[in-house]
């Protein structure tokens, strides 16, 4: 109780990552509340002697299928 699971979705012809309507609605409890602020951690397996990565995450809000707002945007390269 108290943890929450994510997934990698699948990308679209883009290379994006959506949602569809039914998973989003699966997802509408997560949504943080006005003036609260949360930290996340995502986990991905990257290839092997992978030294670096480029990580963009970006929340955008659709709010018809044709219409884009991008909410908040940030980008970090990493080095391990």
């Amino acid at each position: 109780m108290g943890r929450k699971e994510y997934w990698e979705l699948g990308v679209d012809i883009d290379g994006d990552h959506r949602m569809g309507a039914w998973q989003i609605k699966e997802v509408v409890d997560l949504t943080l509340p006005p003036r609260k602020t949360t930290k996340e951690r995502f986990v991905t397996e990257l290839g092997e002697g992978v030294k670096s990565a480029d990580v963009e995450v970006k929340v955008t809000y659709y709010p018809s299928a044709k219409h884009e707002l991008v909410i908040h945007k940030e980008a970090k390269k990493l080095t391990f």
